[in-house]
């Protein structure tokens, strides 16, 4: 996907054009707050299109569509983000203050997973062995146990006592047991404003979208892929340096947020979210050190078969800068 700028502005032109059927939209021009009330005879009109979101898989009201380009196809970025750095951990046994290893119980479970049960002989409430009418011992079903050693996750530390970091794969699974299939789905956000004929920026979240967990889903991480297609004012595209996938954690305890304060260049990232089947999450895709925008197709892949996708908006700074709208003023025909 290259200039997508062209792509939209394409779009744009046709309603320029049938709102301003005298005259053409070949170029824009910028205005000053004071030349606002001159705008309706202004000789060239503004050019936007509001943020709009489009479901690619309704196959309809897709203004791209008519336009050659395939979006679903994978978009540029600089450098591979298939990887990230951690901090390196290890297991390590826990012992008391003599040394010793500590131990605890924990539930037996057998090859596939399931709970391992065991026969266990009854007693009566004074410790003798309870029968049956007939004498028999009798006997009954129980969870199975074990007594392990307890261990503890840890950082790395090197001689120095600093914290060692490692490489390891970004990429992160549904949990799929129990037959589930994951559907893949999509959404397409959609924005240009160059009506300025200037670089907007924006920092921090800039995408909202809310989903609804469904109920009876795998515990486990449901990634949420992101790429993204800039351009910049002077039609150029913008490729991010780093993209980081979001990631909806589901009854599978708490997920660390991403950390991009040691990032230079330019960075678009998701959420990282924590939650339960049956919940209502808002996960954000953020952006920082922005280097000017005026335009963007944002596509975003989920789990359908996990979660719903409810709402959709835009968010923090580019909220109001979305919301501008600018009319399209008809033409004036005098050339002075």
């Amino acid at each position: 996907m290259k200039n997508i700028t062209k792509r939209i502005i394409a779009v744009g032109a046709l309603v320029c054009i049938a709102m301003t059927s005298a005259t053409g939209c070949s170029s824009v021009k910028r205005h000053s707050s004071s030349e606002a009330s001159e705008s309706a005879t202004a000789a060239e009109p503004m050019l936007e299109m509001p943020l709009e979101f489009i479901d690619p898989d309704e196959g309809s009201d897709n203004p791209l569509s008519e336009y050659a380009g395939d979006l679903d196809a994978d978009d540029p970025v600089s450098q591979d983000t298939t990887q990230v750095v951690e901090n390196a951990t290890e297991y390590v046994k826990v012992t008391d203050d003599k040394g010793q290893p500590v131990t605890e119980v924990q539930q037996a479970t057998q090859a596939d997973g399931q709970q391992a049960t065991e026969v266990q002989k009854m007693t009566e409430p004074d410790g003798q062995p309870a029968t049956d009418e007939n004498g028999e011992q009798r006997t009954q079903i129980v969870n199975a146990t074990i007594v392990v050693e307890k261990t503890q996750v840890v950082n790395v530390t090197d001689d120095k006592g600093q914290i060692v970091t490692q490489v390891s794969n970004s990429t992160v699974t549904t949990a799929a047991n129990n037959g589930y299939q994951p559907k893949q789905r999509s959404r397409y956000a959609m924005w240009l404003d160059i009506s300025e004929d200037a670089n907007f920026f924006f920092e921090g979240q800039f995408l909202k979208y809310t989903f609804k967990i469904k109920e009876g889903i795998p515990d486990g991480d449901y990634k949420v892929r992101i790429t993204p297609d800039f351009s910049d004012v002077t039609g150029t595209s913008v490729y991010a340096d780093k993209v980081i996938d979001g990631v909806i954690r589901v009854n599978n305890g708490s997920v660390d947020k991403v950390n991009v304060s040691s990032e230079s260049g330019l960075v678009v990232y998701g959420d990282s979210v924590a939650c339960k089947q049956g919940d209502t999450v808002d996960f954000y895709i953020n952006i920082k050190n922005n280097s000017g925008l005026v335009a963007f197709v944002m596509k975003t892949y989920y789990d359908g078969n996990a979660m719903e996708l409810i709402s959709n908006s835009a968010a923090g700074d580019f909220e109001e800068i979305s919301a501008r709208q600018t009319d399209f003023g008809e033409a004036n025909n005098n050339n002075n």
